[in-house]
């Protein structure tokens, strides 16, 4: 323990402070950062019913080979014979109970029984509540119940007594025993009629009933220390949790260790925030701590002879960290997993309790119809079943004793279930929900350890996705071979999921007709790249220095490992990859990227230190708009990863820049951007010399120097519309008649794909039917049908994407707003939209000012089919569906 940390007991630990009294104190940290609309929907659930939650996540983690499994036997009281370190990608969990009264664990065999267990123990605290709830004088009734669980309760307005025949032998565990309950005769209420009606169903269950609210549920979470598995580890990092970084004293001195204990100081601190408590239960001068806490543990204390030795090599650690890391330190201990007595780890465990009792969400009130939904989960689970359909949670939901009918109430609980780590959902792949996170990490292992098949797969595949990350479809089909059946059939979910983590990514690739298509049929596996090329990846391009923009860097005081993977993947949905010589440009930790389909500009990504590094390459005349379209799409795709993927609080940048012939690897001498002035020298202190100033990034120059026609800020406003506005609606209008309630992924779905997909369902044809139609004034105003409507945004579509002039005269462009417009207002009465009006969306594209927009990204997007293919493929599409109909 720290010497500046008290021992603390249950006998001397302060007294829990009642939670204040606010509007959203019974609303979880994790509910409170949703919309307000799903805040709303948890207070509504909290109304039938709720109960007090306390509940531990302890995460463990380290380098390899520090002793962490063997920690978690000693703190389960258990020997260490036979020891396995948890090897690569794996995460073992085990679960325990606290009593409250005396602090003691008591050690889970069965997991999944003790998660019944405390579901039932829960429904059961507010099921007795809601039968004692009737004034009215009570008549009893003796119902009389079988079991092998004790219940009691002081409840003065009924009783719950236990009769049992008395043998000269004990009963043992799970003894039949006899209850009568007394309950009042009264007129029942449907809600009090399903309470009864669950608590017979909890007693006659064959699992323990104790008092609740005299236990914690404690889950431990022990990591594999393996490195190179970090990137995946983050997944399952949990905000609310208590971390153990554990450092092996004996190897303190080593740069490796002590970057390892660094590293996971600093990811924890990504995913902080301040901590609420009421000051009285934490240190004196600790107001200021930031949670998730953590609890620094020194092991192998048995190699030295002096404690206060062991003391200084730790602390040496924990003073060199991060200063704003060291917030999230609660106190120090000092072990040996193989040498100490009892003691030592009732001390840890009492002071891991402890912890937990400070948390923000310790003791929150929890709805009752979401436990029982809880227990339905867990009832699948018993049997076997680690992933389930949507559909089948939603009879789980209709069948509880509070239903959960209302799909966006089952949608708020599965996210809330996926925030606390309990589940895998979300909601735009909404078709399966994973129970077990163990079991994502096994299917995590089948991409991200793939070399344990390296022996039995052909030698240059494997070569091949060691060097490019590239995964080869027989490669895959190889690996899933090898897994559990269950995983075979989930195999497309799966790696829809693991693509949602950013770990995959089917890459767009710039097509030998210059067209730019998205490649299915093989996946990317950027965090398993090995081979650098950082330091000459512009020779490899043969890149001229004046084709080169200043390097834009964004700055980081901590830059979490994997967020470059991340943002490589991110950018690969959006741009296609840079090939040089037949040679992908995706490497470790870089990445090239064409801008537009002639390969005359390339942009480059690279990590270094606590930074990432953007340069654009232009071998043709310099355009400053392509340089800030593409420093959006990066900057946009950093605050997504880092605010709404991970949702990391103390994670930020700073933009600065270095000239233009910098070293990637050179991560000192940054300058400001209103440092220098176009046209201005500036000393370089990379090359010690004197350079030029050129604004790249600004767009300034090119807002001065470059218009674009009348002409051609018509067609960008009807471009934008089309794919900002109407592929909304469509999008909108086929979610509304599928009738599923499935999240459709909107980055999948093109104007072709919408289009296709609403003509399979056979429903709202056009007036006249399918004909092939030119331009959209063949159209009658007469014919104003949703089937009407849909072909007319098709066709409007063709019109933009097969423009060879890039234009739109003043009357065409009038003529078709004109339409849009009618068509809009028609469907914006039928789709009921969300937020704005379609029309108010229309109108706000109508005034933009298009020098913030860039006409060649647009042009680009067009012409290149990004919203995808083209007018044949609908035709094709067409015909087929006519031939299905006849």
């Amino acid at each position: 323990m720290s010497k500046t940390s008290p021992e603390v007991t249950p006998d001397t630990h302060l007294q829990e402070p009642a939670a204040p009294v606010v509007e959203d104190s019974k609303i979880p940290e994790q509910i409170k950062k949703m919309d307000h609309e799903s805040i709303a929907i948890y207070l509504n659930a909290l109304e039938s019913g709720s109960e007090r939650r306390r509940d531990i996540n302890l995460i463990i983690v380290g380098k390899k080979s520090v002793g962490k499994t063997s920690l978690v036997r000693r703190l389960f009281g258990e020997e260490l014979q036979s020891v396995k370190s948890t090897n690569g990608i794996e995460i073992h969990r085990r679960r325990c109970r606290i009593n409250l009264s005396n602090w003691e664990w008591n050690k889970v065999l069965d997991t999944r029984l003790v998660k019944e267990t405390s579901i039932n123990n829960r429904m059961l605290q507010s099921i007795v509540k809601e039968l004692h709830q009737d004034k009215e004088k009570p008549k009893h009734d003796i119902l009389e119940i079988s079991s092998s669980d004790q219940i009691s309760t002081d409840d003065n307005k009924g009783t719950i007594t236990k009769n049992i025949e008395h043998d000269e032998e004990p009963q043992p565990k799970h003894a039949k025993m006899n209850y009568q309950f007394a309950y009042p005769e009264i007129t029942e209420s449907p809600l009090s009629k399903l309470a009864k009606d669950e608590l017979l169903s909890i007693i006659g269950s064959a699992v323990d009933l104790q008092d609740e609210d005299g236990y914690a549920n404690l889950t431990v979470w022990d990591f594999a220390g393996d490195i190179e598995y970090y990137n995946t580890h983050q997944t399952f990092l949990n905000s609310e949790a208590i971390f153990l970084v554990v450092a092996n004293l004996h190897d303190i001195d080593d740069t490796v260790s002590y970057g390892t204990f660094n590293f996971w100081m600093d990811t924890i601190h990504c995913y902080g925030s301040i901590n609420d408590k009421t000051e009285a239960v934490l240190l004196e001068g600790a107001h200021n701590l930031l949670d998730p806490p953590v609890i620094a543990i020194g092991t192998h204390k048995d190699k030295f002879q002096d404690e206060e030795q062991c003391r200084k090599r730790l602390e040496s650690y924990t003073d060199k960290i991060f200063k704003d890391s060291k917030l999230h330190l609660r106190s120090i201990h000092l072990i040996s997993n193989t040498e100490d007595e009892e003691d030592a780890f009732e001390k840890l465990r009492n002071d891991i309790f402890a912890t937990a009792k400070s948390t923000a969400n310790w003791n929150r009130e929890y709805p009752v119809k979401f436990i029982q939904m809880e227990k339905a989960i867990n009832s699948e689970l018993t049997i076997g079943k680690q992933i389930i359909s949507f559909e089948r949670l939603k009879e789980l939901g209709e069948k509880i004793p509070l239903p959960i009918t209302d799909n966006k109430e089952l949608h708020l609980f599965l996210r809330y279930q996926h925030e606390i780590g309990n589940v895998i959902f979300f909601e735009d792949i909404s078709s399966y929900i994973i129970l077990d996170p163990q079991w994502l990490a096994n299917a995590f292992k089948c991409i991200v350890t793939a070399q344990q098949f390296q022996f039995e797969l052909p030698h240059l595949q494997w070569d091949n996705f060691k060097k490019t990350g590239k995964m080869d479809p027989k490669l895959l089909e190889e690996i899933f071979k090898k897994q559990s059946a269950d995983m075979r059939i989930h195999k497309e979910h799966i790696l829809e999921v693991i693509e949602k983590f950013d770990i995959i990514i089917y890459p767009l690739l710039l097509t030998e007709s210059g067209n730019v298509q998205r490649e299915h049929s093989f996946f990317y596996v950027p965090c398993m790249l090995q081979t650098l090329k950082i330091k000459d990846i512009d020779v490899l391009f043969n890149v001229p220095n004046a084709s080169k923009s200043t390097c834009l860097c964004f700055v980081f005081s901590f830059l979490p490992p994997y967020l470059i993977s991340n943002l490589i993947v991110s950018c690969l949905r959006e741009y296609p990859l840079a090939v040089v010589k037949g040679e992908i440009g995706l490497f470790k930790d870089c990445c090239v990227f064409n801008i537009g389909r002639t390969g005359c500009a390339k942009f480059v990504l690279a990590k270094s230190s606590h930074m990432i590094q953007l340069q654009v390459w232009q071998w043709n005349e310099v355009d400053t708009e392509v340089n800030q379209a593409v420093l959006k799409v990066v900057e946009r795709e950093i605050n997504r990863i880092v605010n709404t993927r991970y949702k990391l609080k103390t994670v930020s940048f700073e933009k600065k820049w270095k000239c233009e012939t910098t070293s990637f690897s050179f991560d000192t001498g940054f300058l400001e951007f209103d440092q220098v002035n176009d046209g201005e020298n500036y000393y370089c202190e990379e090359h010690a010399t004197v350079h030029k100033y050129k604004d790249y990034w600004s767009g300034e120059k090119s807002k001065a120097s470059r218009r674009i026609s009348s002409d051609q800020q018509n067609y960008v406003r009807m471009s934008m519309i089309v794919l900002e506005v109407l592929s909304g609606v469509l999008y909108d209008r086929l979610y509304i008649d599928t009738k599923t309630g499935e999240i459709l992924d909107r980055d999948k779905l093109d104007i072709t794909e919408m289009c296709k997909k609403y003509c399979a369902l056979k429903i709202n044809f056009p007036s006249k039917g399918f004909r092939k139609i030119e331009k959209v004034d063949e159209i009658s105003t007469n014919e104003d049908t949703i089937g009407d409507d849909i072909q007319r945004i098709r066709v409007i579509r063709n019109e933009m994407q097969h423009s060879s002039v890039f234009a739109l005269d003043d009357t065409r462009y009038q003529t078709l707003i004109t339409i849009v417009h009618d068509m809009l207002t028609r469907f914006d009465q039928r789709n009921n939209p969300a937020g704005e009006s379609y029309v108010k969306r229309l109108d706000e594209i109508r005034k933009m000012e298009l020098e913030t927009r860039s006409f060649e990204e647009i042009k680009e997007r067009m012409k290149a089919g990004l919203i995808e293919k083209m007018h044949a493929v609908f035709d094709s599409m067409v015909s087929d569906a006519l031939n299905d109909i006849c």
